[in-house]
């Protein structure tokens, strides 16, 4: 079966914030499908009734489509349309026209059509679990993250009344460090910038390791004005086309140059740890901003973002659709992972 992937984005939700006193997310969606209308039927078996309208400019709606509860989670799947949509078609019947005095050319025709009828063009998907206060997503296309804490709020408030109408809702991104107990997996990328940031040199082992693999990471990223400005353009440009430069400038510009230093080749075992090393003093240590980005998160400053790449199971090769099973299990898999490796507590 065909495979693609996809990054899975993880938010936290603090009933405190909501006043809940020890509900937690799961139960709050629990309750709100749950919600049965005056002939007695629940909101699980009421899809018409899940549609929920942005009310923007492109009129988009929203509906949860397919929504199950696991005993263990609460997981659904949401699709993005609009009610007014054409989809561009690339015609593959040529015709020869005019184009100007000049041009005469064979091209494809353009056209749109509108969906067929009973049906809608899906603009965004979003795959989402909630595990406790936990909550795991997947989206595709134009879905967002704040289309889906704006439906959460929503569902839980207005659709239903699972949580108070004047409760605060949010969906929290960004932790402290101390929160984040776990590390954040390999480390792919390092950022350092600000004015006083220092030029950091790697150095490679005289023996490497046997295994490695491909590497390019910015170590420091610096921005250079005015006197150090033009020995890096000097560099770069020559002497004379830098002095023609500077003479050019009027009386409020100055001139500003922007580096990166990286480091590029086969990354082993070894310096991968040396680097989540200096990562860590650097995180502790400077003044400047700092950003670290690895395979199951990103740590900024001293903040801390949790999210991993995953593979999800397609219908088809080259379809926009997941395997609703399979994204089920995949985001329960990155669940005990995080757990297991002591990003977040169960």
């Amino acid at each position: 079966m065909p495979t693609v992937y996809h990054m899975v984005h993880y938010r936290r939700f603090d009933p405190g914030s909501a006043g809940l006193q020890g509900g937690t997310l799961e139960s709050l969606c629990r309750t709100a499908l749950g919600h049965v209308d005056t002939s007695g039927v629940a909101l699980w078996e009421r899809a018409q009734d899940r549609f929920f309208d942005l009310s923007d400019a492109a009129e988009r709606q929203v509906v949860l489509n397919k929504v199950a509860d696991l005993s263990s989670a609460v997981f659904g799947e949401m699709c993005l349309f609009q009610k007014q949509d054409f989809q561009a078609l690339l015609e593959m019947q040529t015709s020869k026209v005019q184009l100007s005095n000049i041009t005469k050319a064979e091209i494809f025709n353009l056209a749109e059509r509108a969906a067929p009828n009973n049906s809608k063009f899906i603009r965004g998907l979003c795959y989402w679990l909630v595990i406790g206060n936990h909550l795991f997503f997947v989206k595709t296309q134009s879905m967002t993250a704040d289309i889906l804490n704006v439906y959460m709020d929503w569902l839980l408030k207005i659709r239903t009344s699972a949580l108070d109408v004047n409760a605060s809702f949010a969906l929290q991104a960004e932790f402290d460090r101390t929160q984040v107990t776990g590390d954040i997996g390999d480390i792919t990328r390092l950022k350092v910038s600000g004015k006083s940031a220092s030029p950091i040199m790697v150095m490679a082992g005289d023996e490497p390791p046997p295994k490695s693999v491909a590497t390019s990471r910015t170590v420091t990223d610096r921005a250079f004005y005015t006197e150090t400005a033009r020995k890096v353009a000097e560099i770069i440009f020559g002497r004379e086309r830098t002095d023609a430069l500077v003479d050019s400038l009027g009386p409020s510009e100055y001139l500003a140059v922007e580096a990166a230093v990286k480091v590029r080749g086969r990354r082993t075992a070894e310096s991968r740890e040396k680097l989540r090393k200096l990562a860590e003093d650097l995180a502790d240590l400077t003044d400047d901003k700092v950003q670290i980005e690895g395979k199951d998160g990103k740590l900024s400053d001293e903040d801390a973002i949790l999210r991993t790449r995953m593979p999800f199971n397609q219908p088809h090769a080259g379809s926009s659709i997941l395997e609703f099973d399979n994204v089920a299990d995949q985001l329960q898999e990155v669940y005990s992972r995080f757990v297991r490796d002591g990003k977040i507590e169960a």
